[in-house]
């Protein structure tokens, strides 16, 4: 499986558009709230700010997290994959539950708060002067384009989880996304998919920069394993698709020891995110039988 670039000036655009005005990567605001019903991540932001609303403000910790019951409140509230998640999470953690602990949870706190829909106050979370204009119907687009982006464009990974921030791989999304749009249609197998979505030299540069941490973190005290890029990727980018409704995942044909999901873009990727580079004819990426890329331009 080979791996694709874009041109120089080509690259450089799209890594640099604020995908609302500028650059080759736009995202739609033309669509209907029946369209965005699939979005778990839409639907769990509308819930969370409706939530904080109704409540007036939610509890916060000393550390600037959402309290426990906060979060035992909103494990009610919000949607989930697996219809018995609030039940584990309250049998595995009872009165110890921490935001950390909700990483879900923590992201679209973190994203909302990002977005200026929710404010600290003293010991809590406030609605700001936006909440409510946010939570309009006619508006659903328009929430649901801020929370993408602000997520996947605009997120500092930094302060979600305890793993290397990993900003360049994140600094690629849009070309990460791209990759999708184009190959998407059919299934992929999670392994070769990923191998796809960063540029050949910020792959290897970051499997060197990532493996030599790790290097240092087996020889410290507390020894934790690294992660390399292609897993930070499968779970900051890849397994979070899904969320958003833009991919759908069937289980692996394959005979992999990890039960890793087969992957392909939902009709709604297409009409949300356009790519267009002003060029004649746009660059596009070909899919041969044994599945290897080529650049056509």
């Amino acid at each position: 499986m080979s791996s694709v670039s874009l041109a120089g000036a080509q690259l450089d655009a799209l890594l640099t558009g604020d995908w609302l005005t500028r650059g080759p990567l736009l995202l739609s605001e033309d669509l209907t709230p029946r369209e965005l019903e699939s979005s778990l991540a839409f639907e769990n932001a509308r819930r969370f700010l409706a939530a904080l609303l109704e409540a007036g403000a939610l509890p916060a910790t000393p550390e600037g997290g959402l309290a426990h019951a906060a979060l035992d409140r909103l494990l009610d509230i919000l949607r989930w994959g697996a219809p018995d998640y609030g039940a584990r999470v309250r049998a595995e953690f009872r009165a110890d539950l921490r935001e950390g602990d909700l990483q879900p949870v923590r992201i679209l706190r973190l994203v909302l708060e990002r977005l200026g829909l929710i404010e600290r106050g003293d010991g809590v979370f406030l609605p700001t002067v936006d909440t409510a204009g946010a939570l309009e119907q006619q508006r659903a687009a328009w929430l649901f384009v801020r929370v993408f982006r602000a997520y996947f464009r605009d997120f500092d990974h930094a302060r979600s989880d305890a793993e290397d921030p990993a900003p360049e791989i994140h600094r690629h999304s849009a070309y990460s996304l791209w990759v999708i749009g184009q190959v998407g249609d059919a299934w992929w197998q999670t392994e070769d998919l990923l191998r796809l979505l960063l540029p050949r030299t910020v792959l290897a540069a970051e499997t060197r920069r990532l493996t030599r941490l790790g290097g240092r973190a087996a020889r410290a005290p507390g020894f934790r394993l690294v992660p390399g890029p292609l897993e930070l990727l499968l779970r900051r980018f890849l397994e979070i698709l899904p969320d958003y409704g833009l991919l759908e995942s069937a289980p692996s044909l394959g005979k992999s020891t990890v039960a890793y999901p087969r992957y392909r873009k939902t009709p709604l990727f297409d009409r949300f995110i356009r790519f267009d580079f002003g060029v004649d004819p746009t660059p596009h990426l070909e899919v041969s039988p044994l599945g290897s890329l080529r650049l056509l331009r």
